[in-house]
């Protein structure tokens, strides 16, 4: 492999899809692009809320959602889109996959036509956690070890 076809994701035997959507960029620029995408996407949830306490929905929904987009897009740089879009519909991430796209959905529903705030902020906190979910599916055993975590601290023994 040349310096700008390192896939974090691929096997050795993957055409690497990257050179189409980043020729040439090192793998050290690959984390960076990562790292400066997600950051914004997860700035620009945080600051979704400003609009949220100004009583903004509607730019509230928009700016969260397109948030969590843009930090979730960030994948691209690591896989490249292609291939970060045959891992959202591999069977153990469907599920993940179809529940994230969901809660975005809803949470622009019930911002732009229901307009009622404390379902559009129970959809975003929904959302947040289908991101969560969704992201820990590409760590190995990151569900698992958020359900074992979720299951000590709330057990009922």
């Amino acid at each position: 492999m040349g310096k700008g076809d390192y896939n974090f994701f691929a096997s050795s035997n993957d055409k690497d899809v990257l050179d189409d959507v980043c020729p040439k960029l090192s793998y050290e620029q690959r984390l960076w692009g990562f790292c400066i995408c997600a950051g914004i996407g997860w700035f620009m949830s945080f600051c979704a809320f400003i609009s949220f306490f100004q009583g903004n929905l509607t730019t509230f929904a928009i700016v969260f959602t397109f948030g969590n987009m843009v930090a979730i897009m960030s994948t691209c740089f690591l896989s490249g889109p292609k291939d970060q879009f045959k891992k959202m519909i591999q069977r153990d991430r469907m599920i993940s996959t179809i529940i994230f796209f969901s809660t975005m959905i809803f949470t622009l529903i019930c911002a732009l036509v229901i307009k009622i705030g404390i379902l559009t902020l129970l959809s975003a906190l929904v959302q947040f956690c289908a991101y969560i979910w969704y992201a820990l599916s590409f760590i190995p055993f990151g569900q698992k070890m958020l359900k074992k975590m979720f299951s000590s601290c709330c057990s009922f023994d």
